[in-house]
C-alpha cells in the first residue's frame, strides 16, 4: 500500500524508537473508508517490554497508536475484532502475516450470545435510566448524555448480535433498521427533548418506558 507522511513518521518512530518488528494499520484508513477527522489507528509490536500508546496530533493528524509485546498478543479475543481489516505496514519476518492470520480466525469464531438474563437486565436499566433523565441538574445531564452514548452498543446486545463499533454499527442500523436509525439520529441532534430520547430507547429496548 502507499505510504503518505504520516504513516511514514509512525513507523519511523515504531521502529527506531520502540523497537516494533511489526507494524500494522487497522481502522477506517486500512479500508479507505477516511473522513477530515479520521485518525491513524496502527499497532506496533516488539520482541517484549511495557503495552504503551500514543496518541499525540503532529502535522495535523491525530495518531492512535498501540504498541505491544508479543506475550500480550499470545491470546486473541473480542477486543481485538476491530482489526479485522489490519494491513501491514513494517514486518521483519513471519510475525505479522501470522497475527493477521489469527485475527482472520477470529472473526470466524462465533457470537456468543449473552445471558437472557442480562438483556432483561438491560431493559429494567433503561427504564431506570430515562427517570433519571428528566432531571433537569447536572446530573440528570449527565445521565441523558450516557444513555444516548449508549443507545447504539445496546441494539445490538439486546439482539444479540456482534457489536463492531459505532461506526459500523450506525451503517448496518441505517440499511437494516432505518426506523431504529432514525429515532438514534433524531435524539443525538435534539438531545434536550426527553420525548425523542424515550421514543429512540423504546425502539431500541423493545419495551414500552413509562
Amino acid at each position: 500500500m502507499q505510504f503518505d507522511a504520516t504513516l511514514r513518521d509512525i513507523v519511523q518512530e515504531l521502529t527506531r524508537k520502540y523497537r516494533c518488528h511489526t507494524v500494522i494499520l487497522y481502522g477506517s484508513r486500512a479500508i479507505g473508508q477516511t473522513t477530515p477527522t479520521s485518525d491513524y489507528d496502527v499497532i506496533g509490536v516488539r520482541k517484549d517490554g511495557k503495552k504503551t500508546r500514543i496518541a499525540k496530533k503532529q502535522d495535523g493528524k491525530f495518531w492512535d497508536v498501540l504498541v505491544y509485546p508479543e506475550k500480550d498478543l499470545r491470546k486473541l479475543d473480542d477486543q481485538h475484532l476491530s482489526w479485522k481489516h489490519a494491513r501491514i505496514l513494517h514486518s521483519v519476518g513471519p510475525y505479522g502475516k501470522t497475527l493477521l492470520t489469527r485475527i482472520k480466525k477470529l472473526l470466524k469464531k462465533p457470537f456468543k450470545p449473552h445471558p437472557d438474563y442480562e438483556v432483561e437486565v438491560l431493559k429494567t436499566w433503561a427504564q431506570k435510566q430515562l427517570e433519571r433523565c428528566r432531571m433537569t441538574e447536572i446530573q440528570g445531564l449527565y445521565r441523558r448524555a450516557e444513555f444516548q452514548n449508549a443507545l447504539i452498543d445496546h441494539y445490538f446486545f439486546v439482539r444479540q448480535k456482534r457489536f463492531w463499533g459505532p461506526k459500523e454499527g450506525f451503517a448496518w442500523l441505517k440499511e437494516n433498521d432505518p426506523k431504529a436509525f432514525k429515532l438514534i439520529h433524531r435524539t443525538l441532534r435534539q438531545p434536550k427533548n426527553i420525548s425523542y430520547l424515550k421514543a429512540a430507547a423504546e425502539a431500541v429496548y423493545q419495551v414500552r418506558l413509562k
